[in-house]
């Protein structure tokens, strides 16, 4: 179901970019005002048909270009389930932070657009080598209408034991709330590799120890940071593709000092993910959130030739 929906989503995303360059090419004058439009109401149209299919899965920053050859940053906001998704569009309203991290510098500038705007990144870089691009998003909700599609979340992200907690704290099995939030990044190389990942002051976040533009072997490996501190044995799940194909996913735990190592090959991108679910002290009879989940990701690409 959610394949086929995925394609679904991908189609029409195709269509808005043609769209788009119909528009510019036959009416310059008038294109701009209306692809503006144009866009956000088909993505608004799409984020309220997929939000219920959508709820559970995960969040990245999926550049166009993760090498490109000027200064010119694209990049979608995506959602979806291993590795697939729809893009999602620009909206202040959604989100607490969206900025850019140098990783030579300790600079870093805001993410700006219009609301609409596809793909939710584009904008001129400030800088130059390895950057750092960060997004929080602002609490979402999720209202669970059935106590199996709670076990089956839970059960994935590693806290199967939430289950026997939901059961004996008395919280009903059917119409009750989670709020969540994401924490996501991506590593892009510009006009150079020099640099390094860093913490950006997200509350949950991957940092990389080597730059996967610059390797010496093909090793890479991240620690894991809950309000800026280490977190041990937690789950991360690590989506690779290549060329959009041939998805790989791994599973690892962290160790005491939340680090984490991984193979990794030439030519293919990765997703890596990891979810914290803890309970909140909420009403359900005012349906308030009595769960809240925080999601973080980080992705980069692995450049051929590189190893």
């Amino acid at each position: 179901m959610i394949r086929s929906i995925m394609a679904g989503l991908i189609s029409w995303e195709l269509i808005v970019d043609e769209k788009k360059k119909s528009i510019a090419n036959h009416h310059p004058r008038i294109g701009t005002i209306f692809i503006k439009f144009y866009g956000y109401f088909l993505c608004l149209f799409l984020s309220i048909f997929a939000l219920g299919h959508l709820k559970a899965h995960e969040f990245w920053i999926e550049p166009t270009q993760y090498t490109p050859s000027d200064n010119q940053l694209e990049g979608h906001l995506r959602v979806g389930q291993n590795f697939d998704g729809m893009a999602l569009m620009y909206n202040e309203n959604d989100f607490e932070t969206f900025k850019i991290l140098s990783g030579t510098k300790n600079k870093k500038f805001d993410v700006s657009g219009i609301i609409g705007d596809v793909p939710a990144l584009d904008v001129q870089s400030k800088f130059s080598d390895l950057i750092i691009v960060y997004h929080e998003t602002k609490d979402k909700f999720v209202d669970y209408k059935k106590f199996q599609k709670f076990k089956d979340f839970v059960n994935e992200k590693g806290y199967p034991q939430l289950i026997d907690e939901h059961i004996q704290a008395g919280h009903p099995e059917e119409y009750f709330i989670e709020s969540y939030r994401r924490y996501a990044k991506s590593l892009i190389a510009i006009d150079g590799v020099k640099g390094k990942d860093k913490k950006t002051g997200l509350l949950f976040e991957f940092v990389l120890n080597e730059n996967p533009y610059d390797l010496e072997s093909n090793f890479i490996s991240a620690n894991l940071f809950y309000k800026k501190r280490p977190i041990a044995d937690q789950l991360v799940t690590i989506f690779s593709r290549k060329n959009r194909g041939d998805l790989k996913i791994e599973h690892f735990e962290t160790d005491k000092k939340g680090y984490v190592e991984f193979i990794v090959e030439e030519g293919r991108e990765y997703l890596l993910d990891s979810v914290i679910i803890y309970a909140k002290k909420g009403d359900p009879e005012k349906k308030e959130p009595i769960w809240h989940s925080i999601w973080a990701s980080t992705t980069f690409l692995v450049p051929e030739r590189t190893l």
